[in-house]
């Protein structure tokens, strides 16, 4: 409704004297035209409406929905309140009551006259509109994208359950208007994205604003069905973890210095360390290996590489994407102190045989997936390494006593069955094999070092998901899986040997649903039961572990002890997360409760001795894990996101032994605080920063005590703390590039107990830049390249040194713990490929070519037998890697 102040017209075209009139009856203003001015008062400023209050459109008139007008007489004091009020022109009683009510609650600015507060009269037009109607309709805008490439894609029907529908336009973008309020099912389709279905709920007056991420799959000719893809849609694209880096598999395969391996990308990522060189170790913000867990498909895997640290346990045909999330995540899942790695499976739903076969000078693959029958498909995936077979027959027969030359295979097998377009089922099969053996072979055979690991794994699992019309998705994943991990030690003549046999099995359930259109909730049960043997002999002291003050080749303690010992693990996990999405969405909190309780059963709780029965060992443990983070949309383009969580780890099953451990260490504890900003700078350029901090405590450690009593040879009394920052900036893959730039800044400290002093920690690598791109050349040409820059990781300097002569050699005199650093790694890493195409299949050709520079990295720092003399293991020299691949 629209009011405005309407002062008499006559009172500019009669002049003065008409106000003068109503404030002086009787006053004669006429004059002759050639008169002299009357003298008299003179209004020198108008009255001014300074409160206006808002008359209601009488209900009366709605049906009507007519506009009218009450001229209005209103009398105001000298005072600015309103005197009087009377209808000078009537519109309707309704009307005029209601124009009459409002207007004498009008305050005003006085009006003047001759320079003083004055009362007068003026005539007021109230002005009535009808109402607007209230809205009926909501409109749906968004866009669809590439999820590997970030671009839209053209040509895609939006269609709404009542039938509207849109079609995308080049930039991927598409409106629908017009739309009833309610929940909607939204089905997407094109040429080569068959009918993928989400629901939304539209609100009347409300634009709903959508970004579908999607995969398409290859062109084919026309007369084969283009069904033989992997569809990922997020309505909108929300994370559950604050602080994660996901990279597709479509964009991993070209990373340089990976030689084509998807999942070898993580080591490139924000937060990661480099791992010493062929240890396939996977540092995650200063934790220690162990600490962070890799999951496939939702089962767990003891390891992401294969030792050397050059492959992958998995075959990148069955990989869609990678997610790196360096802490904070959510309740889902749980078990670890670190980092957490999620590897998503490609889909192998297909009508035709698809495969390909690669070799480079690392090692022979194959993959081929297939149909069985309609709507059952197949996949398998093999590979073996070859680079010790090509060695040891080319160059010399005793080369791995020299380099560490690792020896692997893996495979994966799959089969799914589509129940109906809404629920599928699939049964996958794992395994891989690792040997790896170290040697440093001295002039002193009581220093020479020898070292072999092997670890085998196989993983079975079921898969289930559905997704319902509800909007709901349900995902059953029950598991079994056999692990076997064999070392062998020996500096000198003290050997270490140490064998762990376990089978496992559980199961991760979750179901997800939107309750309403700001909230969705996901329950869960993640089950996880194991069974572990253990045998080990040789010194107590061998392997090193995390806080041990040694130098590469020293001999270990020589105290010898013998254990055999079996542990069962058993954990059922429920779980609740809420995604409430406030102010539009602009706001997502999410909090999440995870309750993990624990049993322990370990066979022994003291060294066995003779004739004496096994007395063993059992510990419960209940512990609730909060979680939370927020994100919230400050603008379009620059994000917030924080979390918090608290994270629980159960001792390792090598470290519960009577003799060399301690049966009653009880589960570590960490909290993790992250905050940090996502901006997009531009379309497919982000940026992010990260600041974290992490504590925690009940770490195991080795006793202090000479002699310490037995079965607490480890006692759980470390501590921990890590902090730091992180930056990413990447560009998405668009107009023939793709790459990043990722710089981390992390302190990890350690103290065996609550009363020392914080040191660095073994895995601290304080500074990690990695900068890489890739380069479409066209023509099937492409180019990439990497550079790396790491801190090298603390070691405890050797000050001086004495001879031991009951051991005949001599022994080193340490300095401050953890007081020096092997020096800083820095290498470039070159890629060159080509693609051509042949018929219906392709060829890849690449050559990689690491270390370009030949730039010297130590790797590790030995001593002479005296310690008089200092010098370093230095890492590979330039290597140039040449592959093929042929896909099919």
């Amino acid at each position: 409704m629209k009011a405005f102040l309407e002062t008499s017209r006559w009172l500019i075209r009669g002049g003065f004297g008409c106000c003068l009139w109503l404030l002086a009856p009787g006053l004669v203003f006429a004059q002759p035209a050639n008169a002299e001015p009357a003298s008299g008062p003179q209004l020198t400023r108008a009255p001014e409406l300074v409160q206006f209050v808002e008359a209601p459109y009488p209900e009366s008139e709605l049906a009507q929905r007519r506009s009218a007008a009450v001229v209005l007489a209103i009398t105001i004091a000298d005072s600015g309140a309103v005197e009087d009020v009377r209808v000078n022109e009537s519109a309707g009683a309704e009307f005029d009551q209601a124009a009459l009510d409002a207007a004498r609650r009008f305050v005003f600015k006085p009006a003047e006259i001759d320079g003083q507060p004055a009362r007068i009269q003026i005539l007021y037009r109230y002005a009535f509109s009808p109402p607007p109607e209230a809205p009926k309709y909501a409109v749906f805008a968004g866009r669809v994208r590439s999820r590997s490439t970030g671009t839209g894609i053209a040509a895609i029907e939006v269609q709404l359950s009542s039938g509207q529908r849109a079609v995308t336009d080049a930039d991927g973008n598409f409106r629908i208007e017009l739309i009833e309020p309610g929940e909607l099912i939204v089905t997407l389709q094109g040429e080569q994205l068959p009918p993928l279905q989400t629901q939304e709920t539209f609100v009347a007056g409300q634009q709903l604003e959508a970004n579908y991420d999607v995969e398409l799959a290859s062109a084919r000719p026309a007369a084969e069905p283009s069904d033989d893809m992997e569809i990922i849609v997020n309505a909108p694209p929300l994370r559950k973890q604050v602080i994660s880096t996901e990279v597709s598999a479509q964009q991993a395969v070209r990373v340089p210095g990976t030689q084509g391996d998807v999942l070898r990308v993580v080591e490139n990522l924000p937060g990661v360390a480099r791992g010493a060189l062929g240890s396939g170790q996977l540092i995650v913000w200063g934790a220690e290996p162990q600490d962070t867990r890799v999951y496939f498909d939702g089962v767990p895997v003891p390891r992401l590489y294969h030792d050397g640290g050059l492959r992958s346990i998995l075959s990148s045909d069955f990989v869609e994407s990678v997610d790196l999330v360096a802490g904070g995540y959510g309740a889902a899942f749980g078990r670890g102190l670190g980092g957490l790695v999620t590897i998503d499976s490609a889909d192998i739903a297909t009508q035709r045989a698809h495969g390909s076969v690669s070799l480079d000078v690392l090692d022979v693959q194959g993959s081929v997936k297939l149909p069985l029958a309609d709507k059952l498909s197949a996949a398998v995936a093999v590979r073996r390494g070859h680079l010790a077979d090509l060695l040891t027959g080319t160059v010399r027969s005793d080369i791995e006593d020299y380099i560490p030359i690792p020896r692997y295979y893996d495979g994966q097998a799959r089969v799914r069955w589509e129940l109906d377009a809404r629920h599928t089922l699939e049964l996958t099969g794992l395994l891989s094999s690792d040997r790896l053996t170290r040697s440093s072979l001295q002039a002193d055979p009581t220093r020479s070092v020898r070292e072999s690991r092997e670890l085998d794994f196989q993983r079975v699992y079921l898969s289930y998901r559905a997704q319902e019309s509800d909007g709901s998705t349900i995902n059953l994943t029950p598991f079994l899986g056999w692990d076997a991990n064999r070392l062998s030690n020996r500096v000198g003549a003290v050997a270490t040997d140490l064998n762990h046999d376990a089978v496992l099995g559980g199961a991760r359930v979750s179901w997800r649903r939107p309750a309403t259109s700001w909230l969705t909730f996901e329950v869960g049960v993640d089950a996880e039961v194991s069974r572990h043997l253990l045998r080990r002999t040789g010194s107590v002291g061998s392997p090193p572990r995390e806080g041990d003050i040694r130098v590469f080749g020293q001999p270990p303690p020589d105290r010898i002890s013998a254990d055999d010992w079996n542990v069962t693990s058993i954990g059922v996990a429920p779980y609740g997360e809420l995604d409430l999405a406030l102010f539009d969405g602009a706001l997502h909190i999410l909090p999440g409760l995870r309750f993990d309780p624990v049993l322990l059963d370990v066979s022994e709780r003291t060294p066995a001795e003779a004739e004496q029965p096994e007395l063993g060992i059992a510990t419960r443990s209940f512990d609730l894990e909060p979680r939370l983070s927020l994100r919230y949309a400050i603008t379009k383009q620059l994000a917030a996101k924080a979390a918090w969580g608290i994270y629980h780890q159960s001792p390792q099953p090598d470290d519960l032994s009577a003799s060399f451990g301690n049966p009653s260490l009880t589960r570590a504890r960490a909290m993790h605080w992250v905050l940090g900003l996502a901006w997009q700078v531009l379309d497919g350029l982000s940026a992010e920063l990260t600041g974290f901090y992490s504590t925690s405590k009940d770490l195991p450690a080795r006793s202090p005590l000479s002699s310490p009593l037995a079965g607490q040879a480890l006692i759980a009394q470390g501590q921990g703390r890590a902090y730091g920052q992180q930056i990413l900036l990447r560009q998405e893959f668009g107009r023939r590039f793709f790459g990043w730039i990722s710089y981390s800044f992390v302190r990890s400290e350690r103290r065996a107990r609550e009363t020392s002093d914080y040191r660095l920690s073994d895995y601290d690598q304080t500074h990690v830049l990695t900068a890489l791109a890739s380069y479409d050349l066209g023509a099937g040409f492409e180019v990439g390249a990497r550079a790396r820059f790491a801190t090298g990781f603390p070691r405890t300097d050797v000050i001086d040194a004495f001879y031991d002569v009951r051991r005949d050699q001599f022994q080193p005199v340490f300095g401050d713990q953890n007081g020096l650093r092997i020096p800083s790694f820095f290498a470039v890493d070159l890629r060159g490929a080509k693609k051509f195409t042949i018929g219906d299949t392709t060829l890849d050709v690449y050559v990689e070519v690491q270390n370009v520079t030949n730039h010297d990295n130590a790797e590790e720092i030995i001593y002479s037998p005296d310690y008089s003399r200092k010098d370093y293991v230095t890492g590979l020299p330039i290597l140039p890697i040449a592959g093929v691949k042929w896909t099919f």
